[in-house]
């Protein structure tokens, strides 16, 4: 096998036996990547001060796998950035969660070309630890998302949202009735989020 450099942001990681962990990561292509780091649980060098933490943001030296059955090796992980800003309020970790989620469910393997996935999630983490409007910002990410995913073409109302990039997610805040907006509108949206990503999840 192979070794390689990558930059990732985790998505999930799973306990496997004693020591081990799976690692469920999403590259800068867009595409989800599987690794498994022996023991992890142990290492303090190769995986120290929590790097494999969800919604990290790292560098990671693996083998890549030889046949589909079987998962990259990773050696060593290095932290780019840990969004440590998220971690300090339960709102903002839950929804970052939320953003990994969806990310988790609708990448592949072996894509290539949602880079825009990549950005999405990415612009999201950095942004969410300033954010102070979570509603709003949680609408406007499902909206985004729905709609790189081609599942909504765009409504009147969501125009703003859709024009605006997400890390000038605060700018909404000066649109007329925002509140209104979402009372109305983000529990249907996320709803909608939610069937959306449960009927496209590959099984991975």
């Amino acid at each position: 096998m192979s070794e390689l450099q990558e930059k990732f942001i985790i998505l999930r990681k799973m306990k496997y036996g004693e020591a081990d962990l799976i690692i469920h990561a999403l590259s800068a292509a867009g595409a989800k990547k599987s690794f498994m780091a022996r023991s992890a649980l142990k290492s303090k060098k190769r995986f120290g001060g929590g790097v494999l933490e969800p919604t990290h943001y790292v560098q990671f030296t693996y083998k890549e796998r030889k046949v589909d059955n079987q998962l990259n090796v990773l050696n060593e992980a290095v932290l780019i950035d840990d969004f440590q800003e998220i971690r300090q309020d339960y709102d903002k970790l839950e929804l970052a969660l939320f953003v990994l989620n969806c990310a988790y469910h609708v990448s592949q393997e072996g894509d290539a070309d949602s880079h825009f996935l990549f950005n999405l999630v990415g612009h999201s983490l950095r942004k969410l630890g300033k954010t102070e409007n979570i509603p709003r910002f949680k609408l406007h990410f499902c909206l985004k998302f729905l709609f790189q995913q081609g599942v909504i073409s765009g409504e009147g109302w969501m125009s703003p949202f859709l024009k605006t990039n997400i890390a000038d997610s605060e700018k909404l805040d000066e649109q007329p009735e925002m509140n209104e907006i979402i009372d109305t509108y983000l529990d249907s949206i996320e709803s909608q989020v939610l069937h959306y990503i449960k009927n496209a999840d590959t099984g991975f």
